[in-house]
């Protein structure tokens, strides 16, 4: 059956994103209403496992939360169902339990799962977590653009390949990091310290002459012209 919950928490506001939560405990589905009621989610609430899967199916939301346990069917096997039906391709599906052996969560994971959330959890963080699963997937493919084009040179920096005149450049990872880093903003100037910091990060002592050698061999590979040296300061990109 339907799981009744206060509907005090679940405030009428523009919907943003359509979660069903399933979970034999009615405590544990008003809990998770009132953490997330900030992120202005829409919420379905049910408390049988296969009543969950019958409303996932019909109405495909954008997010599936699930208990590992319930009373008519096991959370891993309507993960595996879920993920088997070729209609719900986005339907993002995180566990939201209490138990915390590895085992259940690897059995998840391999489920399927996109995330496995052990509770207790901090509101601030449980949003964090949700909104950062939703970014991942339902971004706007328009508004997205992973190929950077300056002149004759493409930069795919999803798939992290570089092109000048069409003609694919074989570049090293640490050479397209830094490629990507300075022509972010063509004509700054980026200092050496900055580059190091960004590239190769606090933790890792890595000298000037390195990274040096790193820029000397990309300008070789992209042309000399693209990559200018500031003396005494750093590096800037042009096209």
């Amino acid at each position: 059956m339907k799981a009744s919950f206060d509907e005090n928490l679940l405030k009428m506001k523009p919907e943003k994103y359509h979660i069903i939560i399933g979970n034999r405990n009615i405590d544990v589905i008003n809990e998770f209403i009132e953490l997330t009621k900030e992120s202005n989610f829409f919420i379905e609430s049910y408390s049988l496992g296969k009543e969950l899967l019958e409303a996932v199916l019909n109405s495909q939301p954008n997010m599936v939360i699930l208990d590992v346990d319930f009373e008519d069917i096991d959370g891993i096997e309507i993960c595996w169902e879920i993920r088997n039906n070729m209609s719900l391709p986005k339907s993002l599906i995180v566990f939201y339990s209490a138990r915390n052996e590895d085992f259940t969560q690897i059995s998840a994971y391999e489920a399927g799962a996109d995330d496995f959330i052990k509770t207790p959890i901090r509101m601030r963080l449980l949003n964090a977590k949700l909104n950062a699963l939703f970014r991942r997937i339902y971004f706007d493919d328009k508004d997205v653009n992973p190929i950077k084009k300056y002149g004759i040179i493409e930069i795919d920096e999803e798939n992290l390949i570089v092109t000048k005149k069409g003609i694919l450049i074989n570049l090293s990872k640490k050479e397209i990091q830094i490629l990507i880093l300075l022509s972010s903003t063509p004509g700054k100037v980026f200092r050496r310290n900055s580059i190091l910091k960004k590239i190769w990060g606090d933790k890792v002592i890595v000298g000037e002459r390195n990274m040096d050698t790193h820029i000397k061999k990309l300008r070789k590979k992209i042309g000399k012209d693209h990559i200018i040296t500031i003396r005494g300061i750093g590096y800037k990109f042009q096209f």
